[in-house]
């Protein structure tokens, strides 16, 4: 009899936790009874795991907290089904290890370690959904990353087969793409690339995982500022998609990367197509939402700011007030009420994202340096001195802590502290300015709107302190600066003309510091 007692061990288990089935092509109301009624029938085991999973998946886009919800009891109580089989297994390879087991043990013991390695999958299974939760939930991208990982791990030491290996590089890539909007952006880059040199290694360029790794990869590439790696990488995975929704999310990330390139042409035209293909297609209201804001950056503040209201009431009404797509979609029309010299109505909504994007992305985010230096910016042009400066020295560590004292956005701070320090009567402005200048000279092309804005302003200041030498010198430069982005329009319509006359104020600034200069010599 002792030796059928491991075999009765282990097959009572099996029959009792049988896996209650999903049903094929169930409405989410019908999932929900199913699960509702397994629930009453085994409250305390994992018979409910694939229901409750399935029923998570359907909950991610509509309510993720309930989604997570389910998942996590899904993984406990696996988690509790594989620590009882665990149990079960060890008697067994006790004996093994030490030479006394008999052939029968033996057999019992290779179903045991299969059905402990079964679980060990489910269990990679639970934490994905986890991780999907936690990003669509805008929970801290820290538990995602953490949940994609433990889904890598554990299929890397237990899975199988081509359909595991593939299921594998897909979560790696989900891991380093959690970390793309995260503080530290940079972490994505080792298993992003890891993971699409990999598929490309196994499945060829062409293979839908590479594409999509190519994709994730790209995007890693952009948020830290490397645009030339990007750029090749999204064309050549868009070139392979036939999938007319993977080539629309496609497009939409290179718009993405136009805007962050200053090639707002080429931006605006893309992002028109898009809105065009979006409408024919009944895309999902937040894959509308983010071409919206996107596109929303690149046109005429007047036509931006409904694109930007429109993409906040989708966001609003999907993800509620409080996430972080909500409060970047209010920076968003912030941006564009600054534009149509709106400071004071910008502001509530500035102050309200920044505090938003530190709560979920923390003060190292390169998002959140960016949310701060916009919002010093406002209240300096506001001539709220005090508080802008308050504003800046938060823009300040952010920028430094996230992407250096070497990067443009550093120097755009020192640039503006700089100004706010000038209005205060501080001797140290100049200073400030200067050392700000050299950054963004050293990081953008002479074209980059940013650095435009700031060779612009020294010239102001040197026009202002009586040396019209350097201020026409500044001023002929952001003059021709000013030309070449209009030439680089495809004809001179309305897009060319109100590029141009963004800069009509530069030029009556060239010929006025020339009077001055004349006007100085002997």
């Amino acid at each position: 009899m002792r030796a059928l007692a491991p075999l009765l061990l282990l097959a009572v288990p099996a029959l009792a936790t049988e896996r209650a089935p999903v049903p094929r092509g169930a409405s989410a109301d019908r999932l929900q009874a199913a699960l509702d009624a397994c629930l009453r029938a085994a409250p305390a085991s994992d018979r409910c795991f694939a229901l409750q999973l399935a029923r998570a998946r359907t909950l991610l886009a509509t309510d993720p907290a309930a989604a997570h919800t389910l998942a996590q009891a899904a993984r406990s109580a696996v988690a509790d089904a594989h620590d009882a089989a665990e149990n079960r297994v060890a008697p067994l390879d006790f004996r093994r290890r030490n030479g006394t087991i008999t052939p029968a043990d033996a057999a019992a013991l290779v179903r045991g370690e299969e059905q402990v390695r079964r679980l060990w999958i489910d269990l990679a299974e639970a934490s994905e959904v986890l991780g999907d939760a936690a990003l669509a939930s805008g929970r801290i991208y820290r538990e995602a990353a953490e949940n994609y990982d433990s889904t890598v791990a554990l299929l890397e030491e237990h899975g199988r087969g081509d359909a595991d290996k593939r299921w594998r590089l897909r979560a790696k890539g989900k891991h380093a793409a959690a970390f793309t909007d995260s503080p530290s952006p940079g972490e994505g880059q080792k298993p992003a690339r890891e993971a699409y040199d990999e598929a490309l290694a196994a499945y060829g360029p062409a293979d839908p995982l590479t594409v999509s790794l190519a994709l994730t990869l790209a995007d890693s590439h952009t948020q830290l500022g490397r645009f030339d790696a990007a750029e090749p990488l999204y064309r050549d995975a868009r070139a392979r998609l036939n999938d007319p929704a993977a080539r629309l999310d496609a497009d939409a990330r290179i718009m993405r990367l136009f805007t962050r390139m200053d090639r707002r042409q080429e931006a605006e035209a893309l992002g028109r197509d898009l809105l065009t293909r979006l409408a024919a297609t009944r895309a999902d209201p937040l894959q509308s939402a983010r071409v919206y804001l996107d596109l929303a950056t690149v046109v005429a503040p007047e036509e931006g700011l409904p694109l930007a209201s429109n993409a906040l009431a989708l966001r609003t009404q999907r993800l509620g007030e409080k996430h972080v797509d909500t409060a970047r979609a209010q920076l968003a029309i912030a941006t564009l009420l600054e534009a149509l010299g709106r400071y004071a109505e910008a502001e509530p909504l500035r102050r309200t994202g920044v505090w938003a994007l530190q709560g979920k992305l923390f003060a190292q985010h390169p998002e959140t340096a960016t949310a701060w230096l916009r919002y010093g910016e406002n209240l300096l042009l506001q001539g709220k001195l005090k508080e802008a400066a308050g504003a800046l020295r938060s823009a300040e560590f952010s920028v430094r802590d996230s992407v250096g004292e070497t990067h443009p956005q550093y120097g755009r701070v020192l640039l503006l502290t700089g100004m706010t320090q000038l209005r205060q009567g501080d001797p140290q402005s100049v200073g400030t300015i200067e050392r700000g200048l050299a950054i963004i000279r050293a990081g953008l092309a002479p074209t980059h709107i940013d650095r435009v804005q700031a060779e612009l302003t020294w010239g102001m200041l040197k026009l202002m302190f009586g040396d019209a030498a350097t201020a026409l010198s500044q001023f002929r430069a952001v003059g021709r600066a000013g030309l070449e982005r209009a030439a680089a329009f495809a004809d001179y319509g309305a897009a060319a003309q109100r590029e141009l006359k963004q800069f009509s104020g530069v030029y009556t600034l060239q010929i006025r510091a020339a009077w001055q200069l004349a006007a100085t010599k002997p």
